[in-house]
């Protein structure tokens, strides 16, 4: 795929003289400064006079769901409270003009109900079931709003409404109808809005509207409608608003909207998958066209001829995949454009350049806004991560990465270097830390190589975001960073082992040989090298995609974003089926060798003594809290993401920079630089740097991996071992238990 052409320079606000600005940057009201389009409808003043912060609200997608979700219609006149100007004394509650006949269990309107004007009638509840002209006989004529939503109806005979002829809003929601029939309203009727909105209607006889000349808004949501029949809604002369959303419908044809003054179209969560050219080409006054949750693949020129009034167009959560290059060419006047939540993953540049007039446009990612340069306002602005500005957006996560790398740099580098060069009675354990060291450097390396990508597109990331995150560097860093968590977990499940079987079975087995213990890390290296390469294979292109690695700015896999892009199983079985297991295993690991520490120490009655195991235990708990803290959260919010929740972008890029590498810097501390062997040899080491003529002093240490670890404590100017050496003399085998009560490591 080629690289996206954009005009992009120096993101600092620009003197522009006459006000003209260059692509990318739109002026300042009554300025001649320009900003940059990322930098309109931020939350931050940037214009002196606040203009790019102004018309940031989408007016057109407001006003459709403040319609939709209007107030209930019996509350219309709630500041009335009780006061009525109706000379009733019947079952209903009368506010105002307004009757309330609601949960009545009623079958046909009662008798007492005054034939004068009022305002809404409301029969909400009732059990009407066989709608006809003797359930409205006691009805008046001058109601304003008749409503009947909820009353179980069934049916509807004609002439049911020939009585009825001022009525001007009847609402029959949420029943049981499945049929409109004809001749249902008289010819002279001032009906201007008709909801029949969740009922079972798979049919609408043709004749059903023909005397609904003056009918303003219809509401057909929610039922089980297949089709749109132009000779239906023909003659309704005056309709501006029809929602047909949540039905069945699968196509929409040329014929299927005859000439009407539509202004508000909703073919919203239906099942379209494929739309003629002019579709609505009859519709010259449309402005909003929502067709938001279909099945449509592709856009095809002529789709939307002769809507050159359309100002709002939702195209938003669906599967389009190619998008013909003039299919817009016939909207010039479009301000508002979603194309969210789709599958093409590019735009060509000019495809969107005849929408002069579009002011907000919506994609999935922020990089697509390459494509749409002059508009004003293109969400998103970026993904948490990244924005169209720089790879790290947040200057406080970009100190994060160069601090995070540095610690898991310099300790792991000290980790290797001391534990090479560092005399040990236990090579094993020692080879087991030091391929642990080697593991979180990688990790280092990682966040480093991140750290200087970033310096290097500061200010014009947008321009190189594709060419980065396609690049061979951005999969050698996915590789990096995958290599190094899974092969991390992978030892330190293997050194949780080791220590497990030291403390709680002293006799099971021999210690293994250093080649036995290189030949165990190869094998793991070997499978965390292999899960890391599985998704740069060509093999497995297929399933992986070409932005497994590269669906954001930092190479991450942990695909929280988009959880179910190519390869999200693969990458949940990564984040939370191993991490998982790991934790729970070396979580219970630990919780057994605390008991076991306890239990070996229950008739020690020294203080020192139950110090030092308290330290031991608390040393442990550290260690899984540690763990916990990067592994829980990451398998926590994988969870909420393959859930539907929707995960906010802070956490994401917090997650991603800070979270994921924490044990990569916390483990060379954990593990080696406070334990008390090791700032033992540091002491040694700084003591004979200021007095070389001194011998230096050998530093006896304890054979276990245990011992190893976290160092043991002289007491009674003796060093005695905490655990016996699972390969010492069986006399020190048999006194293990009764050690605690000598000495206790930390």
């Amino acid at each position: 795929m080629p690289e996206l052409n954009t005009c992009v320079v120096d993101r600092s606000f620009t003197d522009v003289p006459r006000g003209i600005c260059i692509e990318g940057y739109f002026q300042c009201e009554n300025e001649t400064v320009c900003v940059p389009q990322d930098s309109n409808c931020d939350g931050k003043v940037d214009c002196q006079t606040g203009s790019d912060e102004m018309n940031c609200d989408d007016k057109h997608d407001d006003d459709y769901w403040d319609h939709l979700y209007r107030k209930n219609i019996a509350a219309e006149h709630d500041d009335f409270g009780n006061i009525c100007f109706l000379w009733y004394n019947g079952s209903c509650a009368c506010r105002a003009r307004d009757l309330l006949c609601q949960h009545k269990n009623y079958d046909a309107a009662p008798r007492d109900i005054p034939q004068v004007y009022i305002d809404i009638l409301d029969f909400t509840g009732n059990n009407f079931k066989h709608l006809g002209p003797e359930t409205v006989e006691h009805i008046p004529d001058l109601v304003d709003t008749l409503t009947m939503v909820h009353c179980n109806v069934t049916e509807v005979a004609p002439k049911t409404f020939y009585k009825l002829k001022n009525v001007k809003n009847l609402h029959l929601d949420n029943n049981h109808l499945k049929l409109i029939p004809p001749d249902v309203f008289p010819e002279d009727n001032r009906l201007q809005t008709l909801t029949l909105m969740y009922n079972d209607i798979s049919k609408v006889h043709h004749r059903a509207f023909e005397n609904l000349q003056q009918l303003v808004e219809l509401d057909l949501r929610g039922n089980k409608l297949t089709e749109i029949q132009g000779r239906t809604l023909e003659p309704l002369r005056n309709l501006t608003i029809l929602f047909l959303q949540n039905n069945q419908i699968k196509y929409v044809e040329a014929s299927s909207f005859p000439p009407i003054p539509l202004h508000q179209l909703s073919l919203m969560d239906n099942k379209i998958m494929e739309m003629d050219r002019a579709s609505f080409a009859n519709l010259h006054n449309l402005r909003s066209l929502f067709l938001s949750n279909n099945r449509l693949t592709m856009l095809k020129n002529g789709t939307f001829l002769n809507l050159t009034a359309l100002e709002s167009l939702t195209l938003n959560d669906n599967f389009i995949r190619i998008i013909e290059l003039g299919v817009f060419g016939d909207v010039p006047n479009l301000n508002s454009l979603k194309l969210q939540r789709n599958q093409f993953r590019s735009l060509e540049k000019n495809m969107l350049l005849p929408l002069t007039k579009l002011a907000t446009i919506y994609f999935d990612r922020f990089e697509m806004c390459a494509s749409a340069t002059h508009v004003r306002v293109c969400l998103p602005k970026g993904d948490g991560i990244s924005s169209q500005e720089h790879m790290l957006d947040n200057p406080l996560l970009r100190t994060c990465v160069w601090v995070m790398g540095a610690i898991g740099c310099t300790g792991n580098i000290i980790v290797l270097l001391g534990r090479l060069f560092a005399p040990t009675n236990n090579v094993v354990h020692s080879l087991y830390l030091r391929n642990l060291a080697l593991s979180d450097l990688l990790m280092g390396v990682y966040l480093f190589i991140i750290a200087a990508v970033d310096q290097h597109y500061r200010g014009v990331y947008l321009r190189h975001e594709y060419n980065w995150r396609h690049s061979y560097m951005c999969s050698l860093c996915g590789f990096l960073s995958t290599l190094s968590c899974e092969s991390s977990v992978l030892i330190l499940s293997l050194v949780t082992w080791d220590r497990f079987i030291s403390v709680t079975q002293p006799l099971a087995r021999n210690q293994p040989s250093p080649k036995t213990a290189a030949l165990t890390l190869l094998v793991l290296w070997c499978i965390a090298a292999i899960v890391s390469l599985a998704p740069l294979s060509h093999l497995a292109r297929s399933y992986f995609g070409d932005e497994f690695y590269g669906s954001n700015g930092v190479c991450l896999s942990l695909h929280i974003h988009d959880p179910y892009a190519k390869g999200w199983e693969y990458s949940a079985a990564m984040f939370i089926m191993i991490n998982a297991l790991a934790l729970v295993f070396i979580s219970y690991a630990y919780m057994r060798m605390i008991n076991e520490i306890r239990a070996s120490g229950v008739a020690c009655r020294s203080t020192r003594q139950s110090q030092d195991r308290d330290k031991v235990a608390q040393r442990f708990g550290i260690i899984v809290f540690t763990d916990s803290l990067c592994w829980v959260p990451v398998i926590v919010v994988k969870i909420l993401a393959l859930s539907g929740v929707v995960i906010p972008a802070d956490l994401y890029a917090w997650l991603a920079i800070f979270v994921l590498p924490i044990n990569s810097a916390l483990n060379p501390v954990l593990y080696t630089l406070t334990t008390t062997i090791f700032k033992k040899q540091v002491r040694k080491i700084f003591h004979s740097c200021r007095q070389r003529k001194r011998n230096e002093h050998h530093h006896s240490a304890s054979d276990s991996g245990f011992s190893l670890s976290f160092g043991v404590f002289p007491i009674a100017g003796s060093t005695r071992r905490i655990l016996s050496y699972r390969g010492t003399q069986s006399s020190s085998l048999t006194a293990s238990k009764n050690s605690w009560k000598r000495s206790t490591a930390v």
